[in-house]
């Protein structure tokens, strides 16, 4: 108490006159303290008015997955037709051949003048291809097409090796499946023994990616890789060519402005190797029909830039 006389007569010395009398009786502060006891034990309700958010912070809303779920079991066999090759190296590998020529008008126009490209001696296309095999007698059969599909990066295993060549006239898409891991070698093995027989080979970022990842794959199976022929990089081709008109240079950024076509329900690349993951465990072959789907739009998509890039043909800017 003394204390708090001291502390008063200081207040009150600061103040140069005594301090007004306190008012406050003791039934105020004791409902104050009710109130403070009150609120401790109370929980508010959640606020059903939306979050205002700063005009100048974008509102971000969550990641959608864009693919679809998958609810019914589709089996390998019902979803694709093909056939079990056994490769030369040994072990089985699943074969699907198609002709895309047979998917409608659009494609069967695009082959068509895909491989007469490769026909006339005087086409831009079948001249670059020949310079660079450094063969003037260079032929449509030995050329082939390739795209991949992996489990991952840094040489994690690879499941589907595309190709695509001209046979009997016309092209002829070959995608080597494994059903699960341990085919992987048989499809390398099988993809080995076709690039054998050709002098050029065509991809898109190959040179970076889907070649050196084939090398570390067969080293992991214990595979010779002993395969050097002239390869195209249409990715290279195209940044010299649109590089300064477009966004970017990926595929399907090509496709929408140089092709004039876009993908509608395709699977992202970023959820295959989880699909395929999936269809092992599972025998579900649902989405990896839509997987092997994507790899074929990809090496129709290679024909249909070669044909397009500047000089390589003298209808390239015109549209399908």
């Amino acid at each position: 108490m003394g204390e708090s006389r001291d502390l008063r007569k200081r207040l009150d010395a600061l103040n140069r006159r005594p301090l007004p009398p306190q008012t406050r009786h003791a039934a105020d502060v004791e409902e104050v303290r009710r109130k403070l006891r009150k609120t401790q034990h109370e929980v508010p309700e959640p606020s059903t008015q939306p979050i205002q958010y700063r005009r100048d912070i974008p509102r971000e809303e969550p990641a959608v997955r864009r693919r679809r779920l998958v609810h019914e079991h589709i089996g390998l066999t019902e979803g694709v037709q093909g056939e079990e090759v056994l490769a030369p190296d040994g072990g089985p590998a699943y074969v699907i051949a198609e002709r895309p020529s047979h998917r409608g008008e659009y494609w069967t126009e695009l082959c068509e003048k895909f491989c007469e490209s490769l026909r006339r001696s005087e086409s831009g296309v079948r001249r670059r291809l020949a310079e660079l095999c450094c063969a003037p007698d260079f032929s449509p059969g030995e050329l082939i097409f390739v795209d991949l599909e992996t489990t991952g990066l840094a040489g994690t295993p690879l499941f589907l090796i595309g190709t695509m060549t001209v046979e009997d006239g016309g092209l002829l898409v070959r995608q080597y499946l494994a059903r699960d891991y341990s085919e992987e070698r048989a499809v390398i093995s099988l993809f080995l023994d076709v690039l054998s027989g050709k002098r050029l080979l065509v991809s898109f970022n190959g040179k970076s990616f889907d070649l050196p990842y084939v090398r570390v794959r067969a080293v992991a199976n214990g595979m010779p890789f002993e395969a050097d022929l002239p390869h195209l990089d249409l990715l290279h081709e195209c940044r010299r060519a649109w590089r300064h008109a477009l966004p970017d240079c990926k595929l399907q950024t090509l496709e929408r402005h140089i092709c004039g076509r876009a993908r509608h329900s395709d699977i992202p690349g970023c959820e295959i190797p989880e699909a395929y993951h999936a269809f092992v465990r599972t025998s579900n072959a649902a989405e990896m029909v839509e997987i092997l789907e994507h790899n074929v739009l990809d090496l129709l998509t290679l024909a249909d830039l070669l044909l397009r890039l500047p000089g390589h043909n003298s209808r390239a800017d015109t549209a399908m």
